[in-house]
């Protein structure tokens, strides 16, 4: 039997490359807490970064004060926005989670009213059958109560963990006037300390990962803002008009978070509103 020393060599190659590739994505999500303000920063630096050259091409200002215009802005608009978010979500949770058990009581009876207009006489169903689809329906109704129940106090924990939240917030603050304002000198003193070579493939793989990821982010992060905006937007106008909408901040919460769900290909998530309308 020949041993080929290349084949196996390639083999081990890559069973390295695997090992590494999950390490790597373990040791990064364990860390994640650690860089995740940071990312966040280069991320918001990225989008607005349009926007400053936009100010320096019609203003004729430096990159410093154009950047530091920008950074005002999206400041204000970033706090004010975590503000309003973080008050609404706390009351309208805490709303939902005093009334969850009279919601799905409604929705048992609503079920039982179902069922006793229903003419079983064509279909032949005997009581057992009856007995244990009731009974289904009434575990399946408290799973999800419980489930709902859980996800709703995690929330309102997580709200309610407003020093964790601030420091965040604020390292991811400084992050991004630093990113904005020295990004050029940051540039500098990367290919000042690191070797050229390695400048080079850094460049050219980081440019490859913002042109192929970032493309799909971008379109994905798109999709789920206008969904979520238009949601949003409808439900206040709905609620404003008299209808009886409530949590419309939690609905087009959960319509932009089924719309962040690419690979179940849900697109039609408006569809669900409805669903709530009935509460």
């Amino acid at each position: 039997m020949i041993f080929d020393v290349s084949y196996w060599t390639r083999v081990f190659k890559r069973i390295l490359y695997v090992v590494f590739i999950l390490l790597g994505l373990y040791i990064g999500l364990k860390l994640s807490v650690f860089y995740m303000p940071f990312l966040v920063a280069f991320i918001i630096s990225l989008m607005v970064e349009p926007a400053i050259k936009f100010i320096m091409r019609k203003t004729n200002l430096t990159r410093r004060t154009s950047s530091i215009i920008i950074f005002v802005i999206v400041s204000l608009i970033i706090l004010g926005t975590l503000t309003w978010l973080i008050i609404t979500l706390f009351s309208e949770s805490s709303s939902l989670l005093q009334g969850l058990n009279n919601y799905f009581d409604k929705a048992y009876i609503q079920f039982q009213s179902l069922i006793s207009t229903f003419n079983y006489d064509k279909i032949h169903l005997s009581s057992e059958v009856l007995s244990v689809i009731e009974n289904s329906t009434e575990d399946l109704l408290t799973t999800a109560s419980n489930w709902l129940r859980g996800a709703l106090t995690g929330l309102i924990n997580f709200i309610t963990s407003l020093p964790s939240i601030a420091i965040c917030i604020g390292i991811t603050v400084v992050a991004l006037y630093f990113i904005c304002v020295d990004k050029i000198y940051i540039l500098d003193q990367i290919e000042y300390h690191l070797p050229k070579v390695w400048v080079k493939k850094i460049r050219v793989h980081l440019k490859d990962l913002i042109d192929s990821l970032g493309g799909y982010l971008k379109a994905e992060a798109t999709l789920i803002l206008v969904s979520f905006i238009v949601s949003l937007i409808g439900l206040y106008i709905l609620e404003f008009s008299g209808f009886n909408v409530q949590y419309p901040l939690l609905m087009a919460l959960f319509i932009g978070f089924v719309d962040a769900l690419p690979i179940l290909r849900i697109r039609n998530s408006n569809d669900s509103m409805g669903y709530f309308m009935r509460y």
